[in-house]
């Protein structure tokens, strides 16, 4: 059965990793080669946001993946964004999850098998 109020979701902005991450390392790779989406920042979640002392600087929209949390790390175009709310979206088709991700000033040092890190 189909609903009728159900907004359908795409995914084909471009491509992120999630991260597990321990201080200040990211210490494994959670999921890699994500599709995801632009989603606009809202007026009312950038200031909710704000008065948290936090600054949204991007939203997007990803399939329902198990695990994802908000002490992961998200690496879109080898930029680093922590993730500040996961929000689950029943109502949308597919159902998917909305991540609300703030810059990071500080990257994270990079301690995944195998990875570069070019302060080394």
């Amino acid at each position: 059965m189909r609903l009728k109020n159900r907004k359908f979701e795409t995914f084909n902005d471009g491509i992120l990793t999630v991260c597990e991450v321990s201080g200040r390392a990211i210490k494994r790779t959670k999921f890699e080669n994500v599709r995801f989406g632009n989603k606009t920042v809202g007026a009312k979640r950038f200031w909710d946001a704000k008065v948290l002392d936090t600054v949204i600087s991007r939203m997007v929209s990803v399939l329902r993946l198990p695990g994802i949390e908000r002490e992961d790390v998200v690496i879109i175009e080898g930029r680093q964004y922590r993730i500040a709310q996961v929000q689950e979206k029943f109502d949308a088709s597919p159902p998917c999850l909305y991540l609300s991700l703030e810059s990071v000033q500080m990257p994270y040092r990079d301690e995944r098998e195998g990875s570069f890190d070019e302060k080394d």
